[in-house]
């Protein structure tokens, strides 16, 4: 198959040949495609013996479309014109499963330059074929349904996708050639912020997150996307591919729940705010007199709102100094042992602050109704009306006022 010019060369091919032969499949053709012998490895990746296709055509290893092509039997007119063909070769095994080869076909020529035999190396590259388009598969199903765009290095761009163009509202002839920042607010281009992202990116660092940017038009949309720098052989970054979705229903749906808990909250204060007002009003203790203090009291009374009443009434004494206290309970509708209590509680808080209580408003049935229910007013002052109330606070701070009796 070599020409052979000294015993010592022919020894040294003859080493090599079959140094080859151990690590790769061969199998050698007549020039018009006869098959004339292969070796194990290459019955091994196309399942034959050699029984089986010694004698027979290349075409054996062909889909019967294939071999029929004019661009077949062209295939076969080179080599036998002694020009090597090469490449990777979709071929035909036993029982009609595909194999893919990476092979070289080389024409053998004798002393006078005519192809006296063809020798095909090759190495069985099914399996890398088969993840090599599913790799493809799988990033052409990202690019239909995710939008791509390529840049180089310095954020130049190189191309786009389809959905990217669609996304962004611009062509690919508009795009090609601009730099990344055509996306941007005019205030976001010149920040030192961006400056640093593609230098960061030029560095080989992955970007991922969401980002603002602006569609032709200046329309604002927002993109959930990685950055991701694409490496040479020499280990430099040659490109940087942008993987991108849309979500800016999903950011403005975020922003409208977030207004809508900041107005929930606002609400809130004021709500509290007013409930804040409310029980100020419930509870009006304010000065009539020089010393004397006002609580008419409305509404029912238990245990909450008596701790109120009577840290409002302690802070207001404490205010002014104030040595009596009326406590009209005219407005309260109904009582029981209960609210006779809290009554008390709150006129011993405030003799501990030096203040003396007058309970006022009190009707014939809510006073017989306390002695039904055996409740001792102890040392308070009670009075029936408002007035008399008023005239006794008047005495002990030692004024008089004409028409009104002392109880």
């Amino acid at each position: 198959m070599t020409n052979q010019t000294t015993p010592s060369g022919s020894s040294h091919s003859d080493a090599t040949m079959n140094a080859i032969e151990r690590t790769m499949p061969i199998i050698e053709f007549k020039p018009d495609g006869t098959i004339v012998r292969a070796n194990d490895l290459f019955l091994a990746a196309t399942g034959y013996t050699l029984k089986e296709i010694q004698g027979q055509h290349h075409r054996i290893f062909m889909k019967a479309e294939e071999a029929a092509k004019p661009q077949y039997k062209d295939f076969w007119s080179a080599l036998a014109a002694g020009i090597s063909q090469s490449g990777q070769f979709e071929r035909v095994a036993k029982g009609g499963s595909t194999i893919w080869l990476e092979a070289s076909y080389t024409p053998v020529k004798d002393t006078s330059g005519k192809t006296v035999s063809v020798i095909k190396f090759a190495q069985n590259i099914t399996q890398a074929r088969k993840a090599a388009l599913a790799d493809a598969a799988k990033l052409e199903a990202i690019k239909r349904s995710m939008g791509v765009i390529e840049f180089q290095p310095d954020g130049t761009i190189i191309s786009a996708n389809a959905a990217f163009l669609k996304l962004m509202g611009y062509t690919e002839g508009e795009l090609a050639g601009q730099h990344h920042r055509v996306f941007l607010t005019p205030q976001e281009r010149v920040s030192a912020e961006y400056a640093s992202f593609w230098q960061e990116l030029a560095s080989g660092k992955v970007k991922s997150g969401q980002f603002h940017r602006l569609a032709k038009g200046g329309k604002s949309i927002w993109l959930e996307a990685n950055y991701n720098p694409v490496f040479d052989l020499e280990g430099r970054v040659e490109r940087v591919v942008k993987f991108a979705i849309d979500i800016t229903d999903k950011v403005e749906s975020a922003r409208a729940t977030e207004i809508a808990l900041k107005q929930v909250r606002e609400a809130e204060l004021i709500r509290e705010e007013l409930n804040l007002a409310l029980e100020e009003m419930s509870t009006p203790v304010m000065p009539i007199w020089d010393g004397i203090l006002l609580l008419p009291l409305i509404g029912v009374v238990d245990s909450a709102r008596t701790d109120k009443v009577v840290n409002k009434t302690l802070e207001r004494i404490n205010e002014t100094r104030s040595k009596v206290f009326l406590l009209d309970i005219s407005g309260v509708p109904a009582m029981d042992t209960a609210v006779a209590n809290q009554l008390l509680k709150i006129s011993k808080a405030t003799q501990l602050m030096g203040c003396e209580t007058v309970i006022s408003g009190l009707s014939p049935a809510i006073a017989r109704t306390m002695v039904e229910l055996g409740v001792e007013v102890g040392e308070v002052r009670t009075t029936a009306t408002l007035q008399q109330a008023f005239a006794i606070a008047l005495r002990k701070r030692n004024k008089q006022v004409a028409g009104v009796a002392p109880a």
